[in-house]
């Protein structure tokens, strides 16, 4: 197993040469190369294999983001987000790593509309909305674990992730959702001639239960049952305001890196998940079910300061929407399915990283587009775009005990294309107003810049270190808005 044990020693060669300047674990642990590596990780049985030192961190930090306008209404235009974390990573033999994580986050996310329900991004267009909104508070407890070892020439490995998150709003409209994500992988690996071959299976189960409550005497609002484009299930729109989600799904993850650090690599995900929204006073009735279906691939070479890679990640989105029958107590029997609604999404790009000593670059060149329908009454949302991006990172000791980190970002996307059809003349204003708003930033142009320092001390002769970051990232918008983001955390390293 000499080749696995070089795939341990992961970038080995590029991390002797600057142990010298900075702690080779957290060099290991935060290296620019690991995106490239991420996709790969994602499998256990490889993430164990991953890393030749251990290395933890406690943190407490907060996240900051202001937009002059919501650049997209559903999220929000902002959100202020203190959190405390430890992560951890326990090589506990040359065979045998564990690993695993917690956090809490809590905060305020910043006048959202048009949305009623959490986790927008990963449900919409299927979301309980209303037109006033507000501010919301979030509190999220997430965990994660794992364990990977070796037996004979296999790889083979576990991990579990949770999330429990409620997002609430203390005045009306009252929202409120509470959320459970369950995901576990499990993945074996193993090295034939010069290559690690490695496979893992993925497993979701999610859950929510979302509501929308009114208290003050002045009256209501009409909460909207949206299912795309500007449309809503008018049907149990207005004053059906108690809902759930069921849903999940399944991923496989397959990938080929040279036991060596050197040749060519791939790695494949396919995955197909579902979501299922049900009225809750209706006896659990569905009113929707939104097919997520994802294919990514990923070809690259490398070795030990190189790497060219291709990637594209292929996304289809599309919607069912129930047909309900004749009300029987309380009960409305399914008696048709309509696939109304279609969303196909792309992102392609080339890629090329450099590392040299103390500093490390990566560059990214790619295109996306988005092709968005509603079949009837026909609507369409189309755009694409190219983009360009450039990170830099340097890792530098000033002294024995004091090494600094330092990334930088810039990034631009342009848009190719983009179009709109909307039968505007059988639309409420709100709606109208609400699909202009998601059009204008559809099709804008978009300037980011970004930069963060971390400082860390290292404590002589003990394991223990601390460390502080700050961060901030700026985006420019052709429309005239902006967004400013702000990172701060301290914490101690061991």
């Amino acid at each position: 197993m000499k080749r696995y044990l070089l795939y341990i020693c992961l970038m080995g060669t590029s991390l002797q040469a600057m142990a010298t300047e900075a702690d080779s674990a957290l060099i290991e642990h935060t290296i620019l190369t690991r995106e490239i590596t991420a996709d790969a990780e994602r499998n256990p049985a490889l993430h164990g294999a991953a890393y030749h030192s251990s290395f933890s961190q406690l943190a407490l930090g907060i996240d900051m983001q202001h937009q002059s306008e919501a650049f997209v209404q559903q999220l929000g235009s902002g959100y202020t987000l203190p959190y405390a974390g430890v992560d951890t990573y326990l090589r506990l033999s040359p065979r045998t790593a564990v690993w695993g994580s917690a956090s809490y986050t809590t905060g305020t996310q910043k006048e959202v509309r048009w949305n009623s329900t959490s986790d927008y991004e990963l449900l919409q267009p299927y979301v309980l909305a209303d037109s006033l909104g507000g501010d919301t508070h979030r509190e999220r407890y997430a965990f994660s674990g794992g364990y990977a070892t070796t037996v004979g020439s296999w790889l083979a490995g576990a991990e579990m992730l949770f999330r429990a998150e409620q997002e609430y709003r203390d005045y009306d409209p009252r929202m409120r959702g509470v959320v459970t994500d369950l995901t576990i992988r499990l993945g074996a690996g193993r090295q034939l001639n010069s290559y690690l071959l490695g496979a893992a299976f993925e497993c979701n189960i999610y859950r929510q239960t979302n509501s929308v409550t009114f208290y003050s005497e002045e009256g209501v609002i009409p909460e909207y049952q949206m299912t795309g484009l500007g449309t809503e299930y008018n049907r149990f729109s207005g004053d059906k305001r108690s809902l759930y989600y069921d849903g999940g799904g399944v991923a496989l993850l397959l990938s080929a890196a040279p036991a060596d650090h050197n040749g060519m690599y791939a790695d494949l995900m396919l995955g197909e998940h579902r979501y299922q929204r049900k009225l809750a006073e209706y006896n659990s009735m569905p009113l929707t079910t939104l097919y997520n279906e994802q294919a990514a691939l990923t070809l690259g070479w490398r070795n030990s300061q190189w790497a060219l890679f291709a990637h594209a990640d292929y996304t289809k989105r599309s919607g069912d929407e129930q047909i309900g029958g004749t009300s029987d107590a309380r009960y409305f029997p399914t008696i048709g399915t309509l696939t109304m609604y279609k969303n196909q999404l792309l992102d392609a790009y080339l890629g090329a990283f450099y590392s040299q000593g103390s500093l490390s670059m990566m560059l990214r060149g790619g295109y996306q587009s988005c092709n968005e329908k509603y079949v009837y009454p026909e609507r369409q949302l189309n755009y694409s775009r190219a983009y360009g991006e450039l990170k830099a990172q340097w890792i530098k000791a000033t002294s024995r005990q004091l090494s600094l980190t330092v990334n930088a970002r810039a990034a631009y996307e342009g848009q190719l294309t983009h179009k709109i059809y909307m039968p505007y003349a059988n639309m409420k204003s709100s709606f109208i107003e609400m699909v202009n708003h998601t059009y204008r930033y559809a099709k804008a142009n978009y300037t980011h810049l970004g930069a963060n320092v971390r400082a860390d001390y290292h404590w002589s002769n003990s394991p223990y270190g601390a460390f502080a970051k700050l961060g901030a990232d700026l985006t420019l918008c052709s429309v005239g808005e902006h967004q400013t983001t702000l990172q701060g955390a301290i914490g101690i390293t061991f």
